[in-house]
């Protein structure tokens, strides 16, 4: 284990006590107070500096976002209509609009070649229709109780539902996400959840802003008497 000062703060370097290797965040378990190296596979005990608790405020529950507990049970809805939901509608129009003119003019000239080329444009084109009715009418439910810490989504059909025993659960925390594309870059937020043995899972995906994340955080720990402490790689900390 090697160290650092720096103004006063003392910066602590892991290393694998077996190969010397540095040792990544995924390669700790702090709830274990050990670590398995990724580079030799050595298990061996360790010992953790203190870590020094961040009190955060309380997030304001963000627009959207309903929550209700009744019978021990905590609720926490999010609709996705927002302002992306619109944008995308137009662009839906436009492109399938197009489509259809593009595809009338093959179907009725019988340029079948024409036709297959634009196959997989009106294949797009119906991923965005379907898009949109999941941005209109979707919501997502986390929901906590009878042992469980649930995720669904609906009523459009999409991924990311999940069902997770709470007695595997040891921290939530809020991550956020940059995706590099042609046209500049987005930011989104997950919430994760850490399990036994140090796995993460996110828990929910795709949010736009670091609030909605850290409502559902801050609700779920709550409700499940977990304390809030830092975990590596979270938002914010």
């Amino acid at each position: 284990m090697g160290e650092e000062k720096s103004e006063g703060i003392r910066l602590v370097e892991l290393k694998c006590r077996n190969c010397g290797s540095k040792l990544s965040p995924e390669s700790i378990s702090p709830e274990l107070s050990a670590a398995r190296c990724g580079h030799c596979s050595a298990l061996f005990a360790i010992d953790l500096p203190e870590r020094k608790r961040i009190e955060r405020p309380e997030v304001v529950m963000p627009k959207g976002t309903k929550i209700e507990e009744r019978m021990g049970e905590l609720v926490i809805s999010r609709r996705w209509i927002g302002p992306m939901a619109f944008v995308t509608l137009v662009f839906a129009l436009f492109w399938n609009g197009f489509m259809l003119f593009w595809n009338g003019i093959a179907f009725t000239q019988g340029i079948w070649i024409m036709s297959a080329f634009g196959i997989i444009h009106t294949g797009v084109g119906l991923f965005l229709i379907y898009s949109v009715f999941g941005m209109f009418l979707n919501s997502t439910v986390v929901r906590v109780g009878r042992g469980l810490l649930e995720v669904r989504i609906g009523p459009v059909p999409w991924k990311g539902n999940k069902t997770i025993s709470v007695h595997d659960v040891t921290q939530l925390y809020c991550s956020e996400k940059v995706s590099h594309g042609k046209n500049g870059s987005s930011v989104s937020y997950k919430v994760e959840v850490v399990l036994g043995g140090n796995r993460r899972e996110t828990l929910v995906g795709g949010l736009s802003s670091a609030d909605e994340a850290l409502f559902i955080e801050q609700q779920v720990e709550k409700h499940l008497g977990l304390l809030d402490t830092p975990v590596a790689g979270e938002y914010g900390r």
